[in-house]
């Protein structure tokens, strides 16, 4: 069938699922089946493990490693990367454009259009998951991922719509956990805007940051700052517009006044929406870009591993488990090396 045909059919049902009362959720799934019997999604994570690593003493604390061996293979990519006679790659063949995707990956991915208000958006599944449901949520037009937060230049990225747009997916998808990258923060595709959804794990649905506690300011715009983690996180809780105003606010006076180099200053936000609390909670986590890894230049620390879930997928990562040589303190330690001082955080 041709790609375009195969696009309006698939959109259409979905669209008519996201519209009846499984909404975004339920539409989602549908495009993972689809994309499973498809061919294009690569793993069905029944080789993960996910471990647990308990605090020595506070058997409160955990952080965990998710075994990931399929994930090495996600930087070869399933399709081909140069264009057949007959068709253009744009972008430099960017990896998160449609018109690229569909000579990419043989017409086999077919993504869901979806709105925010900063704009349109393609939700497509991704090949290697690192959950279920992992969706990767990129704009339909070709916008750089960086995010100056100190800027005023009107071509760059904006926070309020990087918030805005992330916080009202997240609402649409309350089992899903959703969080952006920036770049040298976990960003794999630095070149095209996109955020990331995946749904909770049934066996462990809450993730270590989020069981943490947070010290409450008495300003009512000030966020809560994260006690006892090896990175530093603050967080906004209550409804969609007052935490990304709060938000929005406090991040850039905190990037006006803080003596760093503004250059090379970055961020990862974790979103997530409770039904039952009928409350948005935003997290931020500031990052230097010569902070990226865990494991020296390599073993990057993303939105999961900020969330407490370290991603090991190579032979060398797996041996370490294998051979004993992580714990609780392993895994603080290793989170410790992409944190920004928490001085920076009390301005």
């Amino acid at each position: 069938m041709d790609y375009e045909i195969s696009w309006s059919t698939l959109n259409a049902k979905l669209q008519s699922i996201a519209t009846a009362s499984g909404g975004l959720s339920a539409a989602l799934d549908e495009l993972e089946n689809h994309q499973r019997e498809s061919g294009f999604i690569q793993d069905d994570l029944q080789d993960v493990q996910r471990l647990v690593f308990g605090h020595p003493t506070n058997t409160d604390l955990n952080f965990r490693v998710q075994l990931n061996p399929k994930r090495a293979q996600r930087h070869g990519g399933a399709g081909v990367t140069h264009p057949p006679p007959g068709e253009e790659s744009l972008n430099n063949g960017c990896f998160l454009c449609r018109e690229n995707i569909r000579w990419q990956q043989g017409q086999r991915q077919i993504g869901f259009e979806i709105e925010a208000s900063g704009g349109s958006y393609y939700a497509w599944m991704n090949p290697f998951p690192l959950l279920p449901n992992h969706v990767v949520v990129a704009s339909q037009a070709h916008i750089p991922q960086g995010l100056r937060l100190f800027s005023n230049r009107s071509e760059d990225l904006k926070l309020e719509r990087v918030l805005t747009d992330l916080c009202e997916t997240a609402q649409q998808l309350p089992n899903h956990v959703g969080f952006y990258n920036g770049i040298g923060a976990g960003a794999s595709i630095p070149g095209h805007l996109h955020f990331q959804f995946f749904r909770r794990a049934p066996e462990v649905p809450k993730f270590p940051l989020e069981e943490r506690s947070f010290q409450e300011t008495e300003s009512g715009v000030a966020p809560e700052f994260i006690l006892d983690y090896p990175i530093s996180v603050v967080r906004w809780c209550g409804q969609l517009s007052e935490v990304v105003l709060k938000a929005r606010r406090w991040i850039t006076r905190w990037a006006s006044v803080n003596d760093f180099e503004q250059e090379r200053l970055t961020a990862n936000f974790v979103a997530t929406f409770s039904n039952e609390r009928d409350e948005l909670t935003l997290y931020f986590v500031p990052r230097h870009r010569d902070k990226q890894f865990w494991n020296g230049n390599k073993g990057i620390v993303g939105g999961l591993e900020v969330l407490g879930e370290l991603v090991m997928a190579s032979s060398d990562e797996c041996a370490l488990v294998e051979n004993g040589i992580v714990d609780y303190g392993f895994i603080e330690n290793a989170l410790s090396f992409v944190s920004t001082p928490v001085s920076l955080l009390n301005s």
